[in-house]
């Protein structure tokens, strides 16, 4: 039997103009109004939807990885609903979103399974004709009774037993402990294909009793459906990694690159089709100009969406070359104050990433525009000597906040991932301290 299709989903439907002009940043609205593109990184995940509709539970785990503003948190909303849209009263399907933190207690990640089940269930008790409708009714009733069996317990559901004497055995091994609740939760687990989303999961704590919740992810107990997919920042596939998570198969991890000037362009034009009258031709014009201004960063596609949209609002809605100039003008503001917004809490190291982005743009070939480790000890060992500060946290504060990433076809090098950043540093008026 082949596996049936899931189809990418239709894009959120445009917010209401004046709501979204004044936007200010691309998470306010939950799904992005003119998604695009990803279809790579979305068929990675179709394919292992696939794969969990073939009874295949094992191995499922997917990682999306990539700098601030890549576009992971868009890709999970957009993934989300393509769970949420297959989702019959005859194969239900569940897509849940946890905080990293929740996965250091296999109570706590149980019980938001359990919500969520309860949750869908009773939807589709609703719509759903007998004689299925009993059937879900009898989950939507199990779901109640294992829901308060596990908060009553709380912590000491190791032992638990639904429908029968608590049990004893030692369970002071965090994967027994794990796979103990895990186990008693499937009842009502195995009747529901289930995908778990972790956002901002460079944040998962590293320990024993997250190692043991990993295990039962990547390789439920069971006959349990059940996938993870995780979205971070540029190191999560590393911390994952620190949390047991080290059996992944290639093709299940992807990094997020800008998109191709043809889907940011592709985005643009959504969103001048929805709000604002003109010519095919002025609107792809229109288009390929901001999407070159943004360089596919899914961040910047926004900022200069939303800042030519103020310019044409003040301007009769006239897409014209001269309108055109002053929109690229303020989408280059708006750019350049996401940039000093990212720089703001590190100031006393502004010429630490001026000297870096210097050193990047000399490199021609093969390692244009990256760095090694070795270059980034160099550059930075005078911040970090007298701040106290190890290389290993002056990259990790970096990765985290966007201004440096991996550079994936080369091993222990980095680069700036968006080549107007490397610009934006380059431009800084700032040298470094005389004493350095």
């Amino acid at each position: 039997m082949s596996p049936r299709p899931f189809p990418k989903p239709t894009p959120a439907k445009p917010l209401p103009e004046e709501i979204w002009l004044r936007r200010t940043d691309r998470a306010e609205a939950g799904r992005e109004p003119f998604f695009y593109g990803r279809d790579d990184e979305y068929d990675v995940f179709r394919s292992a939807l696939s794969s969990l509709d073939d009874g295949i539970t094992a191995g499922g785990t997917m990682i999306f990885q990539g700098a601030p503003g890549a576009g992971k948190s868009a890709l999970m909303l957009e993934c989300m609903e393509a769970v949420r849209s297959h989702s019959t009263p005859d194969d239900p399907w569940v897509a849940v979103s946890i905080y990293p933190e929740t996965l250091m207690s296999s109570v706590d990640v149980i019980l938001e399974l359990v919500a969520a089940i309860n949750e869908e269930n009773m939807r589709l008790s609703k719509i759903a004709p007998d004689p299925i409708g009993k059937g879900l009714k009898n989950l939507v009733e199990l779901g109640a009774k294992l829901f308060e069996e596990l908060s009553q317990r709380g912590g000491a559901v190791a032992g638990l037993s639904v429908g029968g004497k608590p049990k004893t055995e030692d369970m002071s091994n965090p994967l027994m402990r794990a796979q103990r609740v895990f186990r008693e939760a499937s009842p009502l687990l195995e009747n529901v294909r289930i995908v778990l989303f972790v956002d901002e999961a460079q944040n998962t704590p590293v320990g024993d009793s997250t190692k043991g919740v990993m295990n039962c992810l990547h390789n439920p107990p069971g006959k349990i459906p059940l996938l993870a997919a995780f979205f971070g920042l540029s190191d999560t596939q590393q911390v994952l990694h620190q949390c047991g998570l080290s059996r992944l198969a290639d093709e299940r991890v992807r990094n997020l690159e800008p998109l191709s000037m043809e889907d940011a362009a592709g985005s643009i034009q959504c969103m001048l089709e929805a709000y604002y009258i003109g010519t095919d031709e002025g609107k792809a014009v229109w288009a390929k100009a901001l999407a070159e201004l943004s360089q596919g960063w899914p961040q910047h596609i926004n900022r200069v969406g939303v800042a030519a949209g103020r310019v044409l609002r003040s301007n009769e809605r006239r897409l014209e070359q001269d309108i055109l100039e002053q929109a690229l003008e303020r989408g280059t503001e708006r750019k350049n104050a996401y940039y000093a917004g990212r720089m703001e809490t590190r100031l006393e190291k502004i010429w630490v990433y001026k000297q870096l982005a210097l050193t990047a743009g000399k490199k021609d070939g093969k390692f244009a525009n990256v760095l090694s480790y070795q270059e980034i000890s160099l550059i930075c060992e005078p911040v970090c000597r007298a701040s106290g500060e190890t290389v290993h946290e002056f990259l990790t504060d970096a990765l985290h906040a966007g201004l440096i990433a991996p550079a994936p076809a080369l091993l222990g090098y980095y680069k700036i991932p968006i080549p107007s950043l490397g610009d934006y540093l380059r431009a800084l008026p700032v040298e470094p301290p005389q004493a350095v």
